[in-house]
């Protein structure tokens, strides 16, 4: 069995949100500055996985950006690897695949987070 990895980081200007699966069904959550410790219930993250399966999340292109220059743009990072190795590895700068809101909400349901999008209400 592959280590999962689960790390998430978005933010416009201050201080990035983002979650990120630790040893042991810990889950680490950044917002606002904030940094808390929770623990993952394994049948969530086993959920998540097959959340992320049905999003199609493994077809995602490598880089989203918008072709219009921002200087206060909302940026993204994403790294994935799940139990059997399959990995995921993008990024994106004012441009999303288009069921990111899906996956965000997928994320806050794991770690109890409230990572919000300025551009996608959700």
């Amino acid at each position: 069995m592959k280590k999962e990895v689960i790390y998430y980081s978005g933010g416009s200007m201050g201080f990035p949100n983002s979650v990120e699966l630790l040893e042991n069904n810990k889950g680490k959550i950044l917002e606002e500055g904030s940094e808390l410790i929770v623990d993952l219930k394994e049948h969530k993250i086993l959920h998540f996985w097959d959340r992320m399966n049905e999003l199609q999340v493994w077809k995602w292109k490598k880089n989203y950006t918008n072709p219009v220059e921002m200087t206060d743009g909302y940026d993204w990072e994403l790294k994935l690897r799940d139990r059997n190795g399959r990995a995921k590895y993008c990024t994106g700068y004012e441009s999303y695949p288009n069921n990111y809101n899906e996956f965000i909400k997928e994320l806050n349901n794991l770690f109890g987070s409230e990572i919000k999008d300025e551009k996608f209400e959700l």
